[in-house]
C-alpha cells in the first residue's frame, strides 16, 4: 500500500455564530461559535483480486442443438472451474437469438446464435489465469480480465485513514478557533463518509472465432492501484 506523501485536506470552513440547522443544534450563548469543516485523505491500494469473465458462442440452424452445444461446454467448463476451491465461480447471461447471415436482399438465411459467461474471481491471480487459458482451450473466449480491490482490503484501508482524519479534522477546528482568538474547542457533530474509486478494467480482445481459441495463449494481467478514500466532517463549539 503506497499512501501519497500529502494527504489531501479539503478545507470547508463555515462560521456560523448562532445556529446549525442541518444538525438541529440550537442557538449558542454569546461568545460561542460553531465551526463547520471537512477533512478528506486519500490512498493508492495496490488492487489484490483477479476477474477472469470468459463466454461460450455457437451458431446453428436448430436452436435445440445450439443449446445442447452451449450447455455442454458450460457443463465442462464448471467441472474444469469448480475443481479448484480457491477460486469463486459463477456463471452469467445466457442469450439465443435468431440472425440472417444473407446480404442484404439476398436470399433469407436464419441461423440462431447463442452465448453463455462464466466468471472466475480469486485473490490467487495465478489460478484465475491458469483455469481461464484451461476453459480457453475449451472453445471459450476472454471477455473480460480485470484486477479489483476486495471489499475487506478496502474496509481495512478506511479504517486505518479514520483516526488520522478525526485528527486532523480536530486539529484544523482548533487552529480556525485559536485564529479568532478562542482557546476552548469541543466537537458537537462527527460525521464519516467513505468512498472507493476504480482503475479502468483491462479489456481483452472481442469477436474471436472459437475455433481459433485453442491457439491462444493463457492470458495474463497485472494489478493496478484503487483509490479509497475518507472524509470526516465535524462541527465544532469554539469558546
Amino acid at each position: 500500500m503506497r499512501r501519497f506523501p500529502t494527504l489531501s485536506l479539503t478545507p470547508l470552513l463555515v462560521l456560523l455564530p448562532l445556529a446549525a440547522s442541518a444538525q438541529n443544534i440550537n442557538l449558542l450563548p454569546e461568545g460561542q461559535t460553531l465551526i463547520t469543516l471537512s477533512v478528506t485523505e486519500r490512498v493508492e491500494v495496490e488492487q489484490d483480486t483477479l476477474i477472469a469473465t470468459l463466454r461460450v458462442e455457437r451458431d446453428h440452424r436448430d436452436p435445440a442443438v445450439l443449446q445442447g452445444e452451449i450447455n455442454a461446454a458450460m457443463i465442462e467448463a464448471l467441472e474444469t472451474a469448480e475443481a479448484d476451491t480457491a477460486v469463486q465461480v459463477s456463471t452469467g447471461y445466457y442469450s439465443v437469438y435468431q440472425y440472417s447471415t444473407s446480404p442484404q436482399g439476398g436470399r433469407n438465411n436464419e441461423v440462431w446464435r447463442g452465448s453463455q459467461s462464466i466468471t472466475l474471481e480469486s485473490q490467487d491471480a495465478a489460478r484465475v489465469l491458469a483455469l481461464a487459458g484451461e476453459i480457453q482451450a475449451q472453445g471459450f473466449v476472454m471477455s473480460e480480465l480485470q484486477y479489483t480491490l476486495s471489499t475487506a482490503r478496502a474496509d481495512e484501508v478506511r479504517d486505518s485513514l479514520m483516526e488520522s482524519a478525526i485528527a486532523r479534522a480536530t486539529a484544523n477546528a482548533e487552529r480556525a478557533a485559536r485564529a479568532m482568538g478562542k482557546s476552548e474547542v469541543d466537537i458537537a457533530v462527527l460525521d464519516v463518509d467513505t468512498a472507493m474509486g476504480y482503475a479502468q478494467p483491462m479489456m481483452m480482445a472481442r469477436g474471436v472465432a472459437y475455433d481459433a481459441v485453442a491457439e491462444m495463449a493463457a492470458p495474463v494481467a497485472e494489478a493496478g492501484e484503487t483509490e479509497v478514500s475518507l472524509t470526516v466532517r465535524v462541527q465544532a463549539v469554539a469558546q
